[in-house]
């Protein structure tokens, strides 16, 4: 956080962006128009992520975003840099990559619907949900 003034300042977008320091585990700044997580909820087992999520549903208004910008596992059977990494973070984390199908359960469960998953040039997909 201690340089992200300069950056935004170099980028002249400083009066649009607040920088507040915190843990997601307690609470998340009200009053966004769109909550943006990236590599955030593969970093935790499906309670604290539903948690997370919790969080942010507390502080986003119904009609509100989220996106969530993960390594979404694919349905093919072919190579995927997810699919590796989700070994990894279950060993390491007791975490996991998840499915389009298994984000749309955990943000259902935390008071959004899913309402597309996005992907990318990048092994990175975008899941949109809303706040319901």
């Amino acid at each position: 956080m201690a340089g992200a003034p300069a950056v935004l300042e170099e980028h002249r977008v400083a009066e649009r962006v607040r920088v507040v320091e915190g843990s997601f585990f307690d609470a998340i700044p009200a009053g966004g128009d769109a909550y943006i997580l990236k590599n955030v909820i593969h970093d935790w087992p499906d309670d604290d992520a539903v948690h997370i999520l919790g969080n942010v549903r507390k502080a986003a208004a119904a009609g509100k975003n989220v996106l969530l910008v993960e390594l979404v596992i694919p349905q093919h059977n072919r190579d995927f840099l997810g699919k590796w990494l989700d070994l990894e973070m279950l060993v390491g984390a007791g975490a996991r990559e998840r499915s389009a199908a298994e984000y749309g359960q955990l943000l259902s469960s935390a008071g959004f619907r899913m309402t597309r998953v996005v992907e990318t040039a990048s092994p990175f997909s975008v899941v949109e949900a809303i706040a319901v």
